[in-house]
């Protein structure tokens, strides 16, 4: 029994030291998740702010050609003019707002994922622990079974719960297999 013993014992402490590594394992993972959805917010946002510095400087550029075109032909703050540098301010305006919706949905995006994975981790490590806790209760069980079967076995090399013969039923008397005779 003590060699039984001794490996139910370990095999219930490698399910543990196994259930804590993984769990080690999936922490680490998931502050590398943390970390690298960090980054890539950071990444776009200075991809955003270059794109939106970008619209505006063409959006000069494009409003000084449209002032100098209409000094030229002799139409300076006319409607048209007016007109023209207003659409240019309407369109980078709703260019960086989409640009920055767009920054926003990815950042959201990340968010959940990130707590999906968090929610997935959290859900194996309490598997690996139910894993543990099984493992511990068959041990235990097996363990009261082994010691039940030695406190049988003694009991029978001790003399007690033996049986004569005649005390134990037949197995194949057929006597009153169709009930008692008449």
């Amino acid at each position: 029994m003590g060699i039984e013993t001794a490996v139910i014992v370990a095999s219930a402490a490698l399910a543990g030291a196994t259930a804590y590594e993984q769990s080690r394992q999936q922490k680490a993972a998931s502050k590398d998740r943390k970390e690298a959805n960090e980054v890539a917010r950071a990444e776009q946002a200075a991809q955003q702010t270059a794109q939106t510095r970008q619209q505006i400087r063409e959006e000069r550029i494009r409003r000084a050609q449209i002032t100098q075109s209409s000094e030229n032909t002799g139409v300076a703050g006319s409607s048209g003019q007016l007109g023209s540098v207003g659409a240019l301010q309407t369109n980078v305006g709703a260019n960086i707002a989409a640009a920055s919706r767009q920054a926003n949905s990815a950042s959201a995006i990340g968010n959940l994922e990130q707590s999906a994975a968090e929610h997935i981790s959290k859900g194996q490590q309490i598997g690996a622990i139910g894993g543990l806790a099984s493992s511990a209760l068959g041990a235990g069980l097996q363990i009261n079974r082994a010691m039940e079967a030695d406190k049988a076995a003694k009991a029978l090399a001790a003399g007690q719960g033996t049986q004569s013969p005649s005390e134990v039923a037949n197995p194949y008397d057929l006597s009153n297999l169709f009930g008692p005779r008449q």
